[in-house]
């Protein structure tokens, strides 16, 4: 019979072992050593952080030259002391919480209009999004059993402004 309860033992801590690396692999590590969710600050800090990848400038020095066999009619043109405009800003995603009944994640478009990047409901709640195109300034209702929040985001010098009204019910 001190054979056998062994043998089960070693069974059930192989299996947990197998069972741990398992979920190891898949990111979630139960020992605790996972990475902690990022605060409001730390996720506006990286939102805010100029994004790195290619410009679209040319790689290679230009020389200058040009092909002997398509000779140009214009004089080339001399450089302009008038400075190239200025692009707009990169929009700028803004995080909307919506009296704990959520968050609503957007941003605002070139023309003015609302971009809703994304809406989390809060547990508890449901989100229903309005979805009238005609709409410049798109409504998001959070719903719960007892309290619905409704959040209107309008866009004001290219920058998401918000309007949260809570309706408790009886």
């Amino acid at each position: 019979m001190g054979t056998g309860v062994l043998l089960w033992l070693a069974a059930a801590a192989g299996a947990t072992a197998v069972g741990m690396a398992a979920v190891g692999m898949i990111g979630s590590d139960i020992f605790g050593s996972s990475q902690d969710p990022l605060t409001q600050a730390e996720v506006e800090q990286r939102l805010a952080a100029p994004t790195t990848g290619p410009t679209g400038a040319p790689t290679g020095p230009s020389t200058g030259a040009t092909d002997p066999a398509t000779p140009s009619a214009e004089p080339t043109a001399a450089p302009s002391s008038t400075p190239p405009a200025t692009p707009p800003p990169a929009a700028r995603a803004r995080v909307v919480n919506a009296l704990g009944a959520g968050t609503v994640t957007a941003q605002c478009n070139a023309d003015g209009t609302v971009q809703i990047l994304a809406v989390s409901p809060a547990q508890g709640y449901e989100a229903d999004p309005d979805d009238d195109a005609a709409d410049d300034h798109p409504k998001i209702t959070f719903e719960s059993d007892a309290v619905e929040v409704e959040v209107r985001l309008r866009c004001a010098d290219g920058v998401v402004t918000d309007e949260i009204e809570q309706k408790i019910e009886d």
